[in-house]
């Protein structure tokens, strides 16, 4: 089926794999495209603004992805609905990568305040929002403050939907989610992101193992010898660089020069 932007019926959800791609800036405090670093989500006063949007799924990744190795990622796959967000297509699905502990810890809280409610996450809008928290630093050996380091992280809360386009949206989900949702969820979930090598976290499974060998099979490369600081020697040996604890420097001595008895006498020396 080919879709034409503002021309798809209510009922179908557009859904790209590898889909589009959000990333969270918590230093900038706003959501980034992936496609162009310089598109943001941000109001007049380029200040960020939180987004919203339907929940339809998410995986703990782990490997390496940007500037962090080895740690520990939470990939959700959403349908955004504010018509103000000129980054999110209508009824596409979006992925974003959570990263920091601290932002993990809120989206597991607050999914897990959902299950135990006996809330499904696709039928409430899940609201976003940028809060900075601080934590005392304190010298490892006397223990005393050193200061307060300040550090931004995301929060998640819900609402249920407020206009009638949202409901709408709502039910086509479900009925989505009925036929062929969870397959093509799955696929984004899973879709490969340029530069990123990350590895699914299933839920049962032994995380320590996939890490240890994820660790095993990404080791990084062996540190090459650096060449021998006093080069070769003449004889094609190669000078040590180190000198053993008796070695001692021998005194420069001054060269013996023998002249034969007629440049003696040509330089007006004497010979005993």
């Amino acid at each position: 089926m080919v879709f034409i932007a503002g021309k798809f019926d209510d009922a179908e959800i557009l859904c790209n794999v590898p889909p589009h791609q959000l990333r969270i800036d918590l230093q900038a405090k706003c959501f980034k495209s992936d496609v162009d670093s310089d598109q943001r989500i941000v109001d007049s006063n380029e200040n960020g603004i939180p987004i919203e949007f339907i929940l339809i799924g998410f995986a703990p990744m782990y490997g390496n992805l940007g500037m962090r190795n080895q740690e520990e990622f939470v990939r959700m796959a959403y349908v955004g609905v504010s018509p103000n967000h000129r980054l999110l297509p209508p009824r596409c699905v979006t992925c974003t990568m959570i990263s920091g502990k601290s932002s993990q810890k809120n989206f597991f809280a607050y999914f897990q305040n959902l299950y135990n409610n006996r809330i499904s996450c696709a039928s409430v809008i899940t609201s976003t929002r940028f809060a900075g928290r601080s934590f005392s630093e304190k010298d490892p050996t006397t223990g005393q403050d050193t200061g307060k380091i300040n550090y931004n992280v995301l929060e998640f809360f819900d609402r249920p939907a407020a206009t009638q386009e949202e409901q709408i949206l709502i039910k086509d989900l479900e009925s989505w989610m009925e036929c062929d949702g969870p397959e093509l969820i799955s696929a984004a979930l899973k879709s490969h992101i340029p530069g990123a090598n990350l590895i699914e976290l299933p839920l049962g499974a032994d995380h320590a193992a996939l890490k240890k060998q994820f660790a095993l099979e990404n080791a990084a490369p062996a540190i090459e010898e650096s060449p021998e600081p006093y080069g070769v020697l003449a004889s094609g040996t190669k000078a040590s660089s180190k000198r053993s604890k008796g070695d001692v420097p021998s005194a420069t001595r001054k060269a013996q020069v023998e002249i034969t008895a007629a440049q003696a006498e040509a330089l007006g020396i004497e010979l005993d």
